[in-house]
């Protein structure tokens, strides 16, 4: 009896151990990845400093907020998601999230889909059972199906590799797509994303995706569906690059997770309401295909000629013939991740204290000698020079907003930044509203950062500021939020670009950087006496990007 029961025990023992193995190797592995990308876990840009998009915003909302983040005194929104799903594919390990998927950050405290309930753990442990089961069988699976990749495939049958050990920021390592594509610049790639999510969920309003074939995958258009009405006043406030992964010389594509945090109106028979997203895009291009240049940034069309997408019928363009969906020739939207949505405007009202005063400075190991070698080129960019450049703008900027004065703006911004402070002064005017910010000064500014392509010169500076910073009602100018009497220390990111081979000290009056006439430019950037546009940074530093300091990363 006692060997019959031994040898019917010996599969039970069998079974179980393999259970434990199992089990354990799925929680080591989600350890590991957790571990590997905790760095990566911070504060999205917030609008105005003080508060993140998810969490609210400052007192007053400076002037100086971002491209990335945006200028207001309002967050985003404030509270939980209302809504969340996802799309197939695509990959993000850079953040943990609750299950909701709600991203998880220092900033925000904690998820907003978390649970503290008793049964946590067995939960937990039944998770991580099946899930080392189906890991187990997917690794199979994959091993049997593997297929070696092919420019006549979608991209989205391809995986991206594992991410890299190098814990350089996303954003400066995708930087090594110069090697083989001279032409790829930040300045242009940040307004290819604006530009490509506004057309996309444009059409998405419209019942139009199907256009975009050539940059949206199956998967993609899936994911964004219909949202029962057109969508209107799309803002991109941040636009952040989490990760970047294929750059090794093995790898055919690259692949790119963006995390946009936008605000846009949906306009339905009923009326219109306005939403806040936090939405994660995939984006994926073969490593060797060429960048857009400056003249094609803005365009959406054929990835392969610049022909109109109306030209591209069944993926093929009717102008060059070439099948433009497999991300062969541009980016194309692999997988789109809904991380939260809600239906709440701009608050321009909150009160939120500043964070990230007391980081250090991230500063560029290259960045003193690379000024060093943009100076040796071109001896009229001094240290002294650009500050100066920089406090003429931070003094317009100030004096514009509080005038909420969009024309006296719009010399000194790239056509991004200045499209998302559009937006913002137009929403204080909607709620009859006025941010103040007075005897605003610069109290110093640290380098960064210095970057060059093709078409660019750019230097991030770390800027350390104070002003007086409320809004009042257009009613009975009284105070809905901040102080008349408490200063705001805050510091920020500003990302300055210039054109490549321009020459010269930096302008400090209000003049025509290219005919020398008094500064009078339309709302285009285009200078009223020589009609040129002047705000593209071809003539001399415009402001491109702000960055908050709790999410600046290099």
């Amino acid at each position: 009896m006692s060997a019959r029961r031994t040898r019917a025990a010996r599969p039970l023992r069998a079974l179980v151990v393999w259970l434990v193995v199992v089990v354990g190797g799925a929680h080591l592995a989600w350890a590991s990845e957790h571990l590997a990308f905790a760095d990566d876990r911070v504060a999205l840009a917030r609008p105005g400093g003080g508060g993140s998009f998810r969490g609210g915003s400052s007192s007053g909302g400076r002037s100086g907020s971002s491209s990335s983040s945006s200028s207001s005194s309002g967050g985003f929104r404030s509270g939980s998601s209302s809504s969340s799903s996802s799309s197939s594919g695509g990959f993000r390990s850079g953040s943990s999230t609750s299950s909701s998927g709600y991203v998880a950050s220092p900033a925000s405290g904690s998820s907003s889909g978390s649970s503290s309930s008793g049964g946590g753990a067995g939960l937990g442990f039944g998770f991580l059972l099946v899930f080392g089961i189906i890991a187990v069988l997917g690794a199979v699976v994959r091993r049997q199906g593997s297929t070696s990749w092919s420019t006549n495939e979608p991209v989205t049958h391809w995986h991206p590799p594992p991410p890299p050990p190098s814990r350089i920021p996303p954003r400066r390592r995708l930087l090594a797509l110069r090697e083989h594509d001279p032409n790829f610049s930040l300045v242009l790639f940040d307004d290819f994303l604006v530009a490509l999510y506004t057309e996309i969920k444009t059409a998405q309003g419209r019942g139009q995706l199907a256009r975009y074939q050539p940059y949206l995958s199956p998967q993609s258009m899936t994911a964004l569906g219909h949202p029962g009405g057109e969508i209107t006043s799309i803002i991109v406030g941040a636009a952040t690059i989490e990760d970047v992964r294929g750059l090794d010389p093995s790898s055919s594509h690259v692949w790119v997770r963006v995390a946009f945090e936008t605000n846009y109106a949906v306009r339905r028979p009923n009326g219109e309401s306005a939403l806040y997203a936090h939405e994660e895009w995939m984006l994926a291009r073969r490593r060797d295909a060429r960048s857009r240049t400056p003249d094609k940034a803005h365009v959406i069309g054929c990835p392969s000629c610049g022909a109109p997408l109306d030209v591209v019928v069944a993926g093929v363009c009717g102008h060059c013939r070439a099948n433009v969906t497999a991300g062969a020739f541009d980016w194309i939207v692999d997988s789109i991740t809904v991380i939260a949505t809600e239906a709440r405007g701009p608050m321009l009202t909150s009160n939120v204290e500043e964070v990230g005063n007391d980081l250090p400075t991230v500063i560029d190991p290259g960045a003193a000698s690379r000024f060093t070698a943009l100076q040796a080129a071109d001896p009229g960019t001094t240290w002294q020079g650009l500050s100066s450049r920089v406090g003429l703008i931070f003094t317009e900027f100030q004096t514009a907003w509080a005038a909420r004065d969009l024309v006296k703006m719009r010399p000194f911004m790239s056509d991004a930044l200045f499209a998302t402070q559009t937006f913002w002064v137009e929403e204080y005017k909607r709620q009859r509203l006025r941010n103040v910010t007075e005897n605003a000064r610069i109290a110093s500014l640290e380098l960064a950062n210095v970057t060059q392509d093709a078409f660019f010169d750019a230097v991030t500076v770390r800027l350390y500021a104070s002003s007086l910073d409320y809004t009042v009602s257009d009613a009975n100018d009284q105070i809905v939020s901040g102080n008349r009497t408490t200063p705001r220390h805050y510091t920020e990111y500003w990302t300055l670009i210039r054109g490549r081979g321009r020459k010269g000290a930096p302008k400090l009056d209000r003049s025509c950087p290219n005919c020398g006439a008094p500064l009078d430019v339309t709302m285009v950037g285009v200078c009223n006496y020589c009609k040129v546009k002047v705000t593209t940074g071809e003539f001399d530093w415009v402001l491109s990007r702000i960055e908050q300091d709790e999410v600046y990363r290099g």
